[in-house]
């Protein structure tokens, strides 16, 4: 029993020994500049950009419609009554054109109230842009730090496959010579799908952290240069 396990263990550091030496951190894969492009690349293209840059322009068109709506408060109107015509219904005691001028204060008062009520709204609606700005950068930030991270788990355990597999090749080698026994041989077989099934996991991690950052780029990782 004490072979057995000083034999997997003896194994498995072998692996991970060689291993670290290729893949001591992520830091190296990290380009700030590639993610500067990721961040400028989902402003310009993620959905959600559009709805509050949309709500800008309502805002600003508003403005626009209350700043030239002064001229709701004046109104013109005018009658044209023949000479010598006579209306019973509408009585009118001047002949030819009669013109009239409304003028509507309270409309007058209301006026400075909702122009400055109006660029409040650009304000706020910009303030909101901005807001989206800083939460959307940060989570370009967090899904590209996971994708580099998946990555790198994804070439250390491709590493340790291959590790296993020439370490696995070697062991039955030494089998079909009997220089080990049947279960040192089983052992090794399993350590070696133990080394696959891991590397299986990090290509489906991988790939998850890929897809989870193009959802915001709306566009594939390659065809950002």
């Amino acid at each position: 029993m004490f072979r057995k396990y000083f034999f997997l263990a003896t194994f498995s550091i072998l692996l991970l020994s060689n291993s670290a030496k290729s893949q001591e951190t992520m830091m190296t894969d990290i380009s700030y500049v590639f993610l500067e492009k990721l961040i400028a690349t989902a402003k310009e293209n993620y959905p959600r950009m559009n709805n509050y840059e949309g709500r800008i322009k309502i805002a600003k068109t508003t403005v626009g419609q209350e700043q030239l709506s002064w001229l709701d408060a004046f109104s013109f109107s005018y009658i044209y009554n023949p000479n010598n015509t006579l209306d019973l219904a509408v009585p009118r005691f001047f002949n030819g054109y009669q013109v009239a001028f409304n003028f509507n204060l309270s409309s007058i008062l209301q006026k400075p109230g909702n122009v400055k009520q109006a660029k409040e709204s650009v304000k706020l609606a910009q303030y909101d842009l901005d807001e989206y700005h800083l939460t959307l950068e940060t989570e370009v930030k967090r899904r590209y730090f996971t994708y580099v991270q998946a990555l790198s788990n994804l070439r250390l355990q491709t590493k340790l496959s291959s590790d296993a597999l020439n370490v696995s090749n070697d062991v039955k080698t030494k089998f079909e010579k009997s220089e080990i026994t049947y279960e040192q041989f089983t052992l090794m077989q399993m350590s070696y799908s133990g080394a696959l099934q891991s590397k299986i996991a990090a290509e489906s991690n991988f790939l998850i952290a890929k897809a989870s950052l193009e959802e915001l780029l709306t566009k594939k990782i390659e065809e950002i240069q």
